[in-house]
């Protein structure tokens, strides 16, 4: 039976043009390389070659293996790069940064899948002030991979968008929702708001909407982080603009949670260096972008059911956390 070595001697004398220039791409020595191709033609019971004095040309037969002997090599290749993505995604772990738009606690629950299918990579997660200063990150290689906001400061990274993010209007409990609808943000002058610091980009867009709406808002809490936003809230201090996400967390403690009109809304996704990236990285992106479109799917399919933004996503979300949870249980017997 014929084996890799064989095929690889019988290209290599095709592609190099002869046994001695074969001989020296493959560091072996030429009567090694001469005996396999025999052994090759004894076991195939066929020449493959021409033999001229000390020239081999490809006779008809030759001619008809060179396609097959190729796609045999290629096939070992492809499946020796798989194995070996396989064993890099056992061990090692991954540098990503994000922004106070992109909350650490967003990209720890979108990263929740990856990180039980390889519970030994460690994730490394940081975050920066703004998009310039994790783009900068990412480009020096200190992170492999960034979640931001769109645009971006640079056109020398990869993009991969994951959908759109919106901020909806969290107010304390007990706040009367009236009439249930969207909440007019050019009503929004006598409501106090809470403002992370942090977050520049963010406020910069809500400020370029209200200021479309002729309102100038009533800051009554400067803070620095969305954490301490809810907190507010809750308490009954102030009202803040918060992410989906945060917004169904903060339903489910009792603040009241309102769309607003016009809508707020913001691309993000990940950036990369251009180029493949590492087998981890690579899954983390693809496993986060899976995670995202069905949560995303199921909530526009409620929606379209007649749900409202919040009751589709809190519906979503439980339903994905109860596939996860009947998914870690494993099969019963």
């Amino acid at each position: 039976m014929m084996d890799l070595r064989q095929l690889e001697y019988f290209l290599a004398i095709v592609e190099h043009g002869g046994v001695n220039r074969a001989a020296q791409h493959l560091h072996v020595a030429q009567a090694t390389l001469s005996q396999g191709i025999r052994q090759l033609e004894r076991e195939l019971k066929l020449t493959l070659f021409h033999r001229t004095g000390r020239n081999l040309v490809l006779n008809p037969a030759g001619q008809l293996l060179v396609e097959p002997a190729r796609r045999v090599l290629g096939d070992v290749v492809a499946a020796e790069d798989i194995m070996r993505g396989a064993r890099e995604l056992q061990v090692g772990s991954i540098t990503i940064g994000t922004m106070p738009e992109m909350s650490s606690e967003a990209v720890a629950a979108w990263s929740a899948s990856f990180t039980r299918l390889y519970p030994d990579i460690r994730i490394d997660l940081s975050e920066f002030p703004a998009a310039r200063e994790l783009c900068d990150e990412v480009l020096s290689g200190h992170c492999e991979l960034g979640f931001t906001t769109f645009p971006i400061p640079t056109d020398n990274l990869e993009r991969v968008e994951l959908g759109v993010q919106r901020l909806l209007l969290v107010r304390p409990p007990g706040t009367s929702s009236e009439t249930g609808g969207p909440f007019e943000l050019a009503r929004l002058h006598d409501v106090p708001l809470a403002v992370s610091n942090s977050a520049r980009r963010e406020n910069d867009i809500v400020t370029s909407i209200l200021r479309r709406e002729s309102v100038i808002p009533v800051v009554r809490a400067q803070v620095p982080n969305r954490h301490a936003q809810m907190t507010l809230v809750l308490n009954g201090a102030a009202s803040a603009f918060l992410p989906l996400r945060m917004a169904t967390a903060a339903h489910r403690l009792g603040a009241v949670v309102v769309e607003t009109s016009p809508e707020i809304r913001t691309p993000f996704g990940i950036v990369h260096r251009p180029g493949s990236l590492n087998p981890a990285a690579r899954s983390f992106v693809v496993q986060c972008h899976a995670d995202l479109a069905r949560r995303n799917a199921r909530i526009a399919e409620l929606q379209g059911a007649g749900a409202t933004l919040l009751d589709a996503a809190l519906t979503a979300d439980d339903e994905l956390d109860s596939r996860r949870h009947n998914t870690s249980k494993g099969p019963v017997d």
